[in-house]
């Protein structure tokens, strides 16, 4: 058995009969229990079978119940500061309000090696940079691009992928696949942005059409990944003039 445990912040007081101050706990000997618990299913199964009514409506600590009827002694983990137990309603508002908190921390623009598309993530990055923490990598997502392993090891949950409108889906559905493989936790939504520059001289509506339908289709495929994509498409139609 194993349990996560953070330091202890809040006083823990004992009250007499007549509700008076009977003694308190010292803080520096204690640690609150947190999520997520680790048990063997036998050994949590046998707890359960012996515990009493008492254990059930006052025994609400698992770890204990393992120590007590089953012999366990459980390992206790120190746990990050984004770790507690959900009891009431506003701890779900504090975990919502850290997962956005994450969620916002970093993006990483990633775009192909060709001058004009290189140089629109640049110009993404100058812009973002002031507000946000940018990470901006040109490469092809064909290769093993080990810095781009180290960013998604580093926890960033934001990507924009800028690249020509006709191999956008395919290098987007490498990067799903990378993600896949890396040891980022899909706990949290994964955005994906895809930015499609189309500078063909000849646009045809419905070319555009079929690829916007495609671009749904792998949007809701993805986000059984819990991947959330969105796309941008912009034409740029180049002109001669004589």
């Amino acid at each position: 058995a194993a349990g996560a445990i953070r330091p202890l912040v809040s006083t823990v007081i004992a009250s007499t009969a007549d509700g008076c101050l009977d003694h308190s706990l010292e803080r520096a000997r204690y640690r609150a229990s947190e999520m997520p618990q680790a048990f063997l299913f036998d050994i949590i199964y046998e707890a359960y079978q012996q515990c009493t009514d008492y254990d059930l409506d006052y025994g609400t600590e698992c770890l204990h119940l393992a120590l007590k009827y089953c012999k366990t002694n459980a390992k206790l983990v120190e746990g990050t500061a984004d770790l507690w137990k959900v009891t009431y309603k506003r701890d779900l508002y504090a975990a919502e309000s850290i997962i956005k908190d994450n969620l916002s921390q970093q993006v990483c623009v990633i775009t192909d090696v060709k001058q004009a598309i290189a140089q629109v993530g640049f110009l993404l990055h100058e812009s973002l940079k002031s507000q946000i923490k940018v990470e901006a990598i040109s490469t092809s997502l064909s290769k093993n691009d080990s810095h781009l392993q180290n960013i998604f090891s580093g926890q960033c949950y934001n990507f924009v992928c800028v690249n020509d409108k006709k191999y956008t889906l395919q290098e987007s559905q490498q990067l799903v696949d990378m993600l896949e493989k890396s040891n980022i936790p899909l706990l949290y939504p994964v955005v994906l942005i895809l930015v499609h520059l189309d500078i063909s001289e000849n646009i045809s509506f419905s070319i555009e059409m079929e690829e916007l339908t495609r671009i749904k289709k792998f949007a809701r495929e993805v986000k059984k990944k819990n991947v959330l994509v969105y796309g941008l498409l912009i034409q740029y139609k180049v002109s001669n003039f004589l």
